[in-house]
């Protein structure tokens, strides 16, 4: 969150916490309602408070509309990590993840089709969710765990980020499709 949020929300809590105080002494009876209205007659009737009040409701109400309207993260920012060191910054963001996890998976010839997404936790926890279709024949289990730690390499050496998991889910076994008797009569008699 920018600063100018912060101070927004700071602002704004503050203040709806005195309108919330003032409600309820006002309908618990502790303080009189009549008070109020003689303070912004008195506020009104001097040209510098009338001035200094219409600064502060502009100032509450641009701040307001900043807030509600226009967000610190631009639309075109993606998610990702944030590194730093003494000559600048690097973010790695979701879609070079993304590529590095594609790359890896097609080191593997018995994968089919993929899909994957990347999930940022707090404290820069990544987990990444792999799903697959694989060919008829495939030993499942060694298979994942070489993907997992293959993938947890890759990124690693790539990036120096250290995942939090690698979860995979096989969506399907590809059957191969073998020649029909009849099939292979066509091929012989052509």
């Amino acid at each position: 969150m920018k600063i100018l949020d912060r101070i927004g929300l700071a602002l704004f809590s503050m203040l709806i916490l005195t309108i919330s105080i003032v409600l309820l002494l006002i309908s618990f009876g502790f303080v009189d309602i009549s008070i109020f209205s003689i303070l912004i007659e008195k506020v009104l009737q001097a040209t510098h408070s009338t001035y200094i009040l219409q600064g502060v409701c502009v100032a509450l109400t641009l701040l307001s509309l900043k807030c509600l309207f226009f967000n610190s993260y631009s639309k075109g920012s993606e998610e990702g990590v944030m590194m730093q060191n003494n000559n600048g910054k690097l973010l790695i963001t979701k879609t070079t993840l993304e590529n590095i996890v594609t790359s890896t998976l097609k080191e593997f010839p018995n994968i089919k089709k993929s899909e994957l997404s990347v999930k940022f936790g707090k404290e820069d926890n990544i987990n990444i969710s792999i799903i697959i279709n694989v060919e008829e024949g495939t030993i499942i289990k060694d298979l994942s765990t070489k993907i997992q730690s293959k993938v947890k390499k890759n990124i690693k050496e790539t990036t120096n980020i250290d995942l939090g998991s690698v979860d995979i889910e096989i969506e399907s076994v590809e059957i191969k499709k073998s020649e029909t008797e009849e099939d292979k009569k066509n091929k012989e008699g052509k």
